[in-house]
């Protein structure tokens, strides 16, 4: 019998012999993700390109189109698209290697100027994808609450959803007074890849919103795959405060509390998100490899919960919480 995953490897191998420039090259396994899409890398006339495999019943591609274009035109490095079908799912990129920034920070010492970099990247996509309001979905109290079941159905299903929200509400209604500007929204170690010494390759920004501000620093500093020491997260933060003042926001003009509490709540609202997608990813999907990474998503939470008291219901729901650890 042959398997989804088979059908659609003939599907895609069908599609680069007969519909596009690529007859004749060669295909090989390149990574998966916690999505459905895989991709493959194509070597073709001594040329290496990705190959983007993601079923159209299950991912909308055209976001990755649409906003690819945009950072592209922005001066963003982002992956060039060579071909496509986005009825079968199926696009043909610019490949920009192996070396992620996690591989960097594994074999560079001086972390700080591979941060650094990141950080201007951030503040880059904030100040020239102006218009982000009016080109994507808004990350507003309804987006935020459609993450936030997700930890509440694989880690308090018990708790009525009516109940959950009334302990929640204080964290969505407070993220939510936050300036918002571009948000790639998935911004790690995973997702960046070393091009250069002094370049950056920015991928899976299909779900680019219109965000908070401190959203994407918080999933670089406090990256669900990689330890960074809190007494070096505090500096960094305001450190990048001040850069995005004089990249020209006004908004981030605040008092330094405010800013690292900006910090600290979206840091818990995508935390939260991700413990529940970590579960569901094992027990639904049997992808049981996102479950080492639960307990250092647990401190950033922790760290987060006794800072801030006034969110002493949520700590409550997360100490009751089903979590595999």
């Amino acid at each position: 019998m042959i398997s989804v995953a088979d059908e659609r490897s003939a599907l895609l191998a069908k599609w680069l012999e007969l519909d596009t420039p690529f007859k004749g090259g060669s295909l090989s396994i390149a990574s998966a993700d916690a999505s459905f899409r895989r991709y493959f890398r194509l070597l073709h006339q001594e040329k290496s390109y990705i190959v983007m495999d993601a079923p159209p019943d299950q991912e909308d591609s055209l976001p990755f189109v649409e906003i690819g274009e945009w950072m592209k035109k922005s001066g963003i490095s982002v992956p060039i698209i060579h071909a496509k079908d986005l009825n079968q799912g199926f696009m043909v990129l610019s490949d920009f290697g192996d070396f992620h920034f996690q591989d960097a920070l594994v074999k560079s010492t001086d972390h700080n100027t591979l941060y650094q970099l990141a950080t201007d990247e951030i503040i880059s996509m904030q100040s020239s994808l102006t218009g982000a309001v009016h080109k994507l979905p808004t990350f507003d109290i309804s987006w935020q609450w459609k993450e936030l079941e997700i930890f509440r159905e694989w880690c308090l299903p018990e708790i009525p959803e009516k109940e959950y929200q009334e302990h929640i509400e204080i964290l969505t209604h407070s993220i939510d007074q936050i300036p918002k500007a571009f948000m790639h929204r998935d911004f790690h170690c995973r997702n960046i890849l070393i091009r250069s010494k002094n370049e950056l390759g920015i991928i899976d920004f299909q779900g680019a919103m219109y965000g908070p501000i401190t959203y994407d620093l918080v999933s670089l500093l406090r990256d669900c795959y990689v330890d960074n020491d809190e007494n070096w997260i505090m500096p960094t933060i305001l450190s990048f405060q001040q850069n995005l003042i004089a990249s020209g926001c006004n908004s981030c003009q605040v008092d330094k509390t405010d800013f690292t509490r900006w910090f600290d709540l979206v840091g818990l609202q995508r935390h939260l998100k991700c413990v529940g997608i970590f579960h569901r990813l094992n027990k639904r999907d049997h992808k049981p490899e996102y479950m080492k990474d639960v307990p250092r998503v647990l401190r950033y939470i922790t760290t987060v919960l006794d800072r801030n008291p006034e969110l002493n219901e949520i700590k409550k729901l997360v100490k009751h919480a089903t979590i595999e650890k």
